[in-house]
């Protein structure tokens, strides 16, 4: 068992909150209703109301968990117990510099995480959508003080659907050329980057290894393994692009997100190789067919899952209630950190 400590960073935002919606709409007239930017849909902000199942999943499946750093705008939830030792509130004034808020999309608030006071050198950082379903340890986020990644490629393409965040990878594999030699890291680390542990997806390495630029790299959208340390030098390196994320409101094709720190390690060598898809699953929620998520969680297929609501999910009320009655058969007991919880 790793003996360092590890903290959880999550991120909420009450898409209800009216005093909130009213400074987003002011903003979003002012600066961001462009055709080039994105982030004012319902869909990025409304609640499940399944939050309460993810702290009962940490106390349930990690209870080796350091401190959790719950970060908001301000609003909290009324069930949550923000005197238990363990949970920190922060505030987006806390750590963001002040000249950059209010801002309404998560790239700012992610790519800052490093200045949170008090945070851990290790953390994980999940999304509010990104839930723990069965037991998980230390190791399979990090090894040795190594966050656990796949040091896999693919060919990133346009496939012309204008889609923002499709842009944000192109920016960000521009600059990890800019500061790497693909095939130089393949040579400095080749134990790591042609890993069995792969499986299929090493055979894009092999492909692609005589080429010196990388394409796209593997950072499925489930919890992430960062360290400070990482994001400092990252930051250090590339201050121009990382200020001009902070200072977008709203998402921008040409922001940087947290994968840059991810795409950082893998450059590096600076990880511990792994499948990540051998333990997690990313779900897209439809209208209609949704069985394969509903019997992950009841089934606890995996240890972790991602749930990617949809703006063209028309049922969703409907929807909701059955990822509630799955959670429930699983974690039907209130945690430490809900208010009359043990």
């Amino acid at each position: 068992m790793e003996n360092y400590k590890i903290d959880f960073v999550i991120p909420w935002v009450d898409g209800a909150d009216r005093n909130w919606l009213k400074e987003k709409e002011k903003y979003w007239v002012k600066e961001g209703n462009t055709p080039f930017l994105d982030g004012n849909e319902d869909a990025r902000f409304r609640d499940w109301d399944i939050l309460k199942y993810w702290f009962r999943g940490v106390e349930k499946f990690a209870p080796w968990v350091n401190n959790i750093y719950f970060v908001t705008w301000g609003h909290i939830p009324k069930w949550l117990n923000v005197n238990d030792p363990q949970i920190k509130i922060v505030n987006h004034q806390d750590y963001i510099p002040n000249e950059y808020l209010p801002v309404f999309q998560a790239n700012p608030i992610e790519i800052n995480f490093h200045k949170i006071p008090g945070l851990s050198e290790h953390f994980v950082y999940f999304n509010d959508d990104m839930f723990l379903i069965a037991p998980v340890s230390k190791n399979d986020f990090f090894v040795e003080g190594l966050p656990r990644e796949m040091g896999c490629t693919y060919l990133l393409t346009n496939d012309g659907k204008e889609d923002t965040f499709q842009y944000m990878l192109f920016r960000m594999m521009g600059q990890i050329n800019k500061h790497f030699n693909f095939r130089e890291c393949l040579r400095q680390n080749w134990k790591k980057w042609f890993n069995l542990k792969y499986k299929k997806h090493l055979l894009n390495n092999i492909l692609l290894a005589r080429f010196n630029n990388v394409s796209g790299l593997y950072a499925p959208h489930v919890p992430s393994s960062l360290t400070k340390s990482i994001m400092e030098e990252v930051w250090e390196v590339m201050p121009e692009a990382m200020e001009e994320t902070c200072k977008h409101r709203f998402r921008n094709p040409r922001d940087i997100t947290q994968y840059m720190f991810r795409y950082w390690a893998i450059m590096k060598g600076s990880f511990a190789p792994t499948n990540i898809f051998d333990y997690s699953e990313e779900f897209f929620i439809t209208n209609n067919y949704n069985k394969k998520l509903f019997d992950t969680i009841k089934k606890q297929k995996v240890k972790l899952i991602c749930l990617n609501d949809s703006v063209e999910l028309k049922n969703f009320e409907e929807v909701k209630n059955q990822v509630i009655r799955c959670f429930e058969s699983i974690l039907p007991e209130k945690s430490k950190f809900e208010m009359g919880g043990k």
